[in-house]
């Protein structure tokens, strides 16, 4: 009986699994099969290069870096054996600048780089020595402009051409000219998130590119915004109304009233809104927006450096704030940080039976008011579906942290889903660790701080049956007999994978090398995992206070 090939549809099937799960050796073994095979297989490589190895910029992986943005931008000038751009679903001009950034001092990988029909892409800085030797510095950031601009060209072309989408969906770049962003918007008829460094270049043009060539656009992220507020304003009113599904703002902006109300165009569609640094004309006006009442992600960070006395908020602005957040129904995500006095806002969301958190991060928001703080704290055991908590409570003064009092140990131990718990910058006695570890039977990470722990607490840790990661901030001074009978209760259980971080274990209870080398094994044969042991005033190192002063 005569064998038949598998259909085209069967290795498609079958790269595109392998893509899922991020398979890139199989993938490209896959491509070295036959030229038709390698047209699938390639395909799918392209498709997920961003999550590749190679792009991490290690240096072991420094000539594939190299090779595989310059086979990218080669086929953008059909100069490849296939047109890995159009494959492409994520551009990340980030990435291209630190490859360039590189080899920007290194000639000969510069000039590998750069050779044959790749020198077409490189540009040169003008020197004002004309009597120099070397070749001037390159240009980076005119450089990638030039790769980005050919890229997105081809892209467009080709669409055009054949009448069929293309992958790119995803453009970051740390820099794009402000004229040039509108043009390679509208060449990406397939575009859905755009992230930039500075959102100055987010103009009407670039909303207009967006709204009349990218239907699909629904995510902006900027890592800082030095535009002003209005002209925000004005970008987000000229998108298509209730487009934007997720906006977020990483670090210092001009944000203010205009652009949060400018919000209110996309409150059917805005699920995720993330704002960070924000100013304090900015958190005075947090009740701007009370329409976007569909978002499932809220994260609101005051200016830690800039913060808002409670007592200057204009008058019902918290009660509002409150109002709005609790008509948010399908919340699952919310994060407070340096929110000072935002106490009764929070008191509020965790005791709407409207609202069902999944995670929730609270840093630095409390007044020092102790019926406020109790009241917040008993509310939080009503929120039983939280698989994450993160709590910094508000700091006392240098180096002191607020302590874990009653209602807020009481809660966290009613939270029977809880499966990540960050209590880092919360003062925890030893035993409410023990408490804790005892009441959350699906806790996989578990972080904390507080008062001095002994090799007692090792056992209920030890005990919890799902823990992956342990972090101890907290002094200890466990001894070797104690940490050795904990790793031992680990193996029995058969806890595989597990990670332990103890970051200030006393230096006068220093294990020594031969200890901390046989727990080490252990670890790593019996458990597969990982034990980090760091020293506070560590007998070995050199401290401040073992130098006297020269000065009498």
């Amino acid at each position: 009986m005569e064998s038949s090939a598998l259909p085209q549809e069967i290795f498609l099937l079958l790269c595109e699994e392998l893509a899922a799960r991020r398979d890139f050796g199989t993938l490209f073994n896959c491509s070295l099969v036959s030229r038709r095979i390698a047209s699938i297989a390639l395909e799918q490589i392209y498709s997920i290069q961003e999550y590749s190895p190679v792009n991490t910029g290690d240096a072991i992986y420094k000539l594939e870096w190299l090779q595989l943005w310059k086979s990218i931008i080669l086929s953008s000038i059909k100069k490849t054996a296939f047109p890995y751009c159009v494959y492409v679903r994520a551009l990340s001009l980030g990435n291209l600048e630190e490859c360039l950034q590189d080899i920007s001092r290194d000639n000969y990988a510069r000039d590998i780089f750069f050779d044959g029909a790749m020198k077409q892409f490189l540009v040169l800085k003008t020197s004002e020595n004309t009597h120099e030797v070397q070749l001037p510095p390159m240009d980076t950031l005119a450089t990638i402009v030039k790769c980005a601009d050919s890229i997105t060209q081809y892209i467009k072309r080709l669409a055009d051409d054949t009448g069929t989408a293309v992958s790119l969906a995803h453009l970051e770049g740390t820099y794009i000219p402000h004229h040039i962003l509108p043009t390679w918007i509208a060449r990406l008829g397939t575009l859905t998130s755009l992230r930039i460094r500075d959102g100055s270049v987010l103009s009407i043009e670039a909303a207009s590119a967006i709204s009349e060539c990218c239907p699909l656009f629904v995510d902006l992220t900027c890592y800082y915004c030095s535009t002003a507020d209005e002209d925000l304003a004005a970008f987000f009113q000229t998108l298509r109304p209730n487009s934007l599904r997720s906006f977020e703002v990483i670090s210092q902006n001009s944000i203010g009233k205009n652009a949060l109300t400018a919000l209110n165009y996309h409150a059917a569609s805005l699920r995720r809104l993330v704002l960070r640094n924000l100013t304090p004309q900015a958190m005075k006006a947090l009740n701007s927006f009370p329409d976007c009442t569909f978002l499932e992600t809220l994260l609101i960070e005051n200016d830690r450096y800039n913060l808002v006395d409670p007592a200057d908020y204009p008058e019902e602005t918290l009660k509002e704030v409150s109002s709005w957040i609790c008509k948010c129904k399908s919340l699952q995500d919310l994060s407070f940080s340096h929110f000072v006095g935002s106490d009764p806002v929070v008191n509020d969301i965790l005791n709407s039976p409207n609202i069902r958190l999944t995670s929730l991060s609270l840093i630095s928001i409390h007044s020092d008011a102790e019926a406020e703080y109790a009241s917040t704290w008993t509310a939080l055991g009503l929120q039983d579906h939280l698989e994450s908590l993160t709590l910094g409570l508000h700091e006392l003064g240098y180096g002191h942290i607020a302590e874990a009092k009653p209602p807020l140990v009481d809660s966290i131990c009613r939270l029977k889903n809880m499966a990540s718990l960050n209590l880092m910058q919360v003062y925890l006695a030893q035993d409410t660790v023990e408490r804790i570890a005892a009441s959350l039977p699906n806790l996989s990470e578990f972080s904390f701080g507080g008062s001095l722990l002994h090799n007692s607490v090792l056992i209920p840790l030890s005990a919890i049956p799902k823990l992956k990661l342990l972090c101890i901030s907290s002094l200890s001074s466990f001894s070797f007999q104690g940490l050795y009978k904990f790793v031992s209760r680990l193996i029995s259980r058969g806890r595989t994978g597990i990670k332990i971080d103890i970051l200030n274990q006393l230096g006068e209870c220093k294990l020594t090398t031969s200890e901390s080398d046989l727990l080490q094994m252990h670890f790593m044969k019996h458990l597969e995992g990982r034990l980090e042991i760091a020293y506070f005033m560590d007998p070995d190192e050199l401290h401040e206070t073992d130098f006297s002063d020269v000065s009498d």
